[in-house]
Formats: C-alpha cells, sequence, structure tokens
C-alpha cells in the first residue's frame, strides 16, 4: 500500500486496491445474480461500478481518450449499456421525464449560443445516464414491487465503507473541506462526492424494506457512521429529514395498525429529540450557517464588497454565489434568458458554484432555473400521489433539495445516481398508485 498526495489528499496505491476490488467482485455477482431482474442487477452493477471507480480517482481521473477521463468513460459505457440492453424505448416518453429533457434542449442551445458545443454534450450525456438509472430503477420496481432488488443493491455500498475502514486502519484522514480537522472519505478524492454517495446508500437501506431487519439496521447505522465521518456539513443537513422519516416510519411500521398512532407520536417525540442532540452537537459547525441564514441578502453582494470575515463564512459559499450571480448578470440579454453556457465556468472560476440553481442561472439563464424547478416540482408531485411510502419519499426530496442549496449533485455523477434512484421510485409509486382502481360513487356500490 502507498499513499500518494493530491490536492486533496492520500489515495491508496493499487496493492491494496486491487486485491480489495476482487474480494468485493464476490458480493456483487451474488447480487447481481439474485436482484430478480435485468434492470435490478443493471442498477446493482452500475452504482458498484461507480463508487469502486472513486477509490481509483488517481487513475481514473486521468485522459484516456479523445480527451475524456476514465470515469467520463465509464459513465458513457454504462448509460450506453442501459440504453442498448436495459430501457424500454416506450419508458422514455415518460411524462415526468419532460423537464429532464428541456433542460437537456436547453444545454445543447445554450451551447451552440455560446459556441461550446462540447460543454451541450458532456451535460447531455450526465442527463442520460440519470433517465438511465430512473427508467432501470422504475422497471425494477415493476417486476418486483416489494423492491427486493434494493436489498441487493445494500452491496454496491460496500466498497465505500470497506475503503472508508480501511482508511481509519491505515490513518490515511483528509483535511475537511472547511479547515476544521480531519475527515474519512477512504481515499477517495473529496469527501462531497464520496458523502453523497452514503446519501444514496441510506436512501436504497431505507426502502429496503425486504431485506432483514438486522441487516438493514445494521446497514443503515454503517452509513450514517459514514456520513458523520466523511464530515461535508452539506449532506449531514440533508440527511436529516431522510433519517427522522427511516427512523419514523420504520417505527410506525414494526406495530400493528391499531398501535401505530401512538407509536408515531412517540417516535416524533424521540425524533425530535434527536434532532436537538445533534444540533447541539454540531453547533459550533452550522453556526456560520444560522449567521448566513439570520440575514442572506446581506451577503449576497458584489464579490469586492467582502471582507476577510465574510468571505469565510460557510466554506466562502456565499462569496462564491455572489461570483457567479454577478459575473451572469454582466452578460447579454440573451444570456441572461438562456446563460452562458454549460459547465462554463471551468477555466473562469476557481471552484464550481455550490448551489445547483446559482449554477443552473449561470450556464442556462433564467429558462434553465424554471426547467430546473419544474423538475423537482414534477418528481416531488409524483412522491406525493404514493399511496405508500408517501412520507419517506417526500423527505428524500426535501433532502435532495437542501443537497443542491449548498453543493452540485447534478454536477456529480454521484447526485445524479442519487437522484436518479429517488425518481425512479417516485415515479413507480405514482403509476402504483394510478393503475389502483378508484371505489365507485356512493349511489353505484349502494346499487
Amino acid at each position: 500500500m502507498t499513499a500518494q498526495a493530491l490536492p486533496y489528499g492520500p489515495a491508496f496505491g493499487p496493492g491494496l486496491l486491487l486485491p480489495v476490488t476482487l474480494l468485493l467482485l464476490v458480493p456483487l455477482v451474488v447480487a447481481a445474480r439474485r436482484a430478480g431482474s435485468m434492470a435490478g442487477a443493471f442498477v446493482v452493477v452500475a452504482l458498484w461500478l461507480r463508487y469502486t471507480a472513486g477509490a481509483y480517482h488517481l487513475y481514473m481521473f486521468q485522459p484516456v481518450a479523445g480527451g475524456l477521463s476514465g470515469n467520463a468513460l465509464l459513465s458513457i459505457a454504462v448509460t450506453g449499456f442501459g440504453l442498448l440492453f436495459v430501457v424500454r424505448p416506450a419508458n422514455l416518453a415518460l411524462k415526468w421525464l419532460l423537464p429532464v429533457y428541456a433542460l437537456v434542449v436547453l444545454a445543447l442551445f445554450s451551447a451552440s449560443l455560446n459556441g461550446d458545443v462540447a460543454g451541450g454534450i458532456n451535460v447531455a450525456v450526465k442527463y442520460a445516464y440519470m433517465v438511465v438509472i430512473v427508467i432501470a430503477v422504475f422497471q425494477a420496481l415493476r417486476r418486483d414491487p416489494d423492491a427486493g432488488f434494493l436489498s441487493w443493491a445494500m452491496v454496491s455500498f460496500l466498497p465505500l465503507l470497506v475503503f472508508q475502514i480501511l482508511s481509519l486502519v491505515l490513518n490515511l484522514p483528509k483535511g475537511a473541506e472547511d479547515g476544521d480537522g480531519l475527515v474519512w472519505i477512504g481515499g477517495y478524492n473529496h469527501e462531497a462526492a464520496f458523502s453523497v454517495a452514503l446519501l444514496t446508500g441510506f436512501l436504497v437501506g431505507g426502502f429496503a424494506r425486504s431485506a432483514p431487519r438486522a441487516v438493514r439496521v445494521a446497514f443503515l447505522t454503517a452509513i450514517l457512521i459514514g456520513i458523520l465521518l466523511a464530515g461535508y456539513r452539506t449532506t449531514i443537513l440533508a440527511l436529516t429529514p431522510l433519517a427522522l422519516a427511516v427512523f419514523l416510519s420504520s417505527l410506525t411500521m414494526s406495530v400493528r395498525h391499531d398501535q401505530r398512532g401512538p407509536m408515531a407520536a412517540t417516535a416524533a417525540v424521540a425524533g425530535m429529540l434527536l434532532i436537538a442532540i445533534a444540533a447541539l452537537f454540531y453547533s459550533e459547525k452550522f453556526a456560520d450557517l444560522a449567521a448566513f441564514l439570520s440575514d442572506p441578502a446581506g451577503l449576497i453582494k458584489p464579490p469586492r464588497d467582502f471582507d476577510l470575515l465574510e468571505r469565510q463564512v460557510m466554506s466562502g459559499r456565499p462569496l462564491i454565489w455572489s461570483s457567479y450571480i454577478y459575473a451572469w448578470a454582466e452578460g447579454t440579454p440573451l444570456q441572461h434568458l438562456f446563460g452562458l453556457g454549460p459547465e462554463s465556468w471551468e477555466g473562469v472560476f476557481k471552484v464550481y458554484p455550490h448551489n445547483t440553481l446559482v449554477a443552473t442561472l449561470y450556464e442556462l439563464g433564467w429558462f434553465g432555473v424554471a426547467a430546473m424547478i419544474l423538475l423537482w416540482t414534477a418528481m416531488a408531485s409524483a412522491a406525493a400521489s404514493a399511496r405508500t411510502g408517501r412520507f419517506t419519499l417526500l423527505a428524500a426530496h426535501f433532502s435532495f433539495f437542501l443537497l443542491n442549496m449548498a453543493t452540485m449533485p447534478f454536477w456529480q455523477v454521484e447526485g445524479l445516481a442519487l437522484y436518479g434512484l429517488l425518481c425512479g421510485c417516485s415515479i413507480f409509486a405514482a403509476r402504483a398508485t394510478a393503475a389502483v382502481p378508484r371505489p365507485p360513487p356512493y349511489s353505484l356500490r349502494q346499487a
């Protein structure tokens, strides 16, 4: 094993990566074979490949062919396989996917308008990856309404947990993004993508109700500890609604129907107490967030007006957001509507926007922001129409919304996988509800 330095932190060498990866292949093969359908197996393998590749970032970030990195080629290969062999063409016409297609069209148009077609194609491929995950999850659930494949999908997250444990055992931490202490991310590139991947694992564990209870509880506990060790504040905050919903629903569903009311009240009180304890424990870590929320407009101003202390609030996010917003404001009227082009920030700014709406405004303009909000609304509406699991689905959508406010899951493949899983579950729940015949009117039942 060797530790190699990156701007972000240490990484594992091939002497450790290769044997551990070979061992992790064994449970993957078992899980894929027992996933119950081609679509289910595809989701299990696609997630595993992405999370395993993250540990190889020293190699996967390097250009391999045509200027594309190994990670990019892997995403293209997974997307292509899914489109050719997994996705049913009819499912590409699901109405809930229309906002995604609108974003793709806007990205291509904005890229053409700003003379950067490659940026538009890049974004289109990322959204295609997400669409493939959405439809694969939807198809797997149609074959297996009890979501048995999600129990096996928990295996996809073993690389994250195993490599994180190894980073603890071998004492290979990384300096936290906010400069406050150390984090443990298993030799991965950055805590943002790593913790978003773990949040996806919590989502999967939350919906894997057919898994043995002991296995599910152990998995969720390990993921929760992993997210805390990764130390990424945005993900910790975003986890809260989802974790509370999983906790409440699990306790409520574990008792008889006539006992669920009192149990729900007890669970709600216990959940609020846990949140209060967590708030006290992390009060210093989120102190600057409270300061920002007390007067958010006061920290959205021309970048030159930020003093030294303001530049450090929330790891500099208000400064970053202001830089992008004021740069967009200096564009042409057409750029105000359609943006300065997808991924046009690269080479202009040192860091990415750290907020999906700010990024969308800069890249795709007002039309892009409208399309993004329409996508979030459409998918949350699908979750709201579910007959079962509605509370957890809506909590997960709220968690994803919080995630978007201080990082950019749509820029990360890990984030696209998270939203793809959530949207696939939401669309299936909405379609299952629509397929249930409504009871006839009272007069007809009487007749």
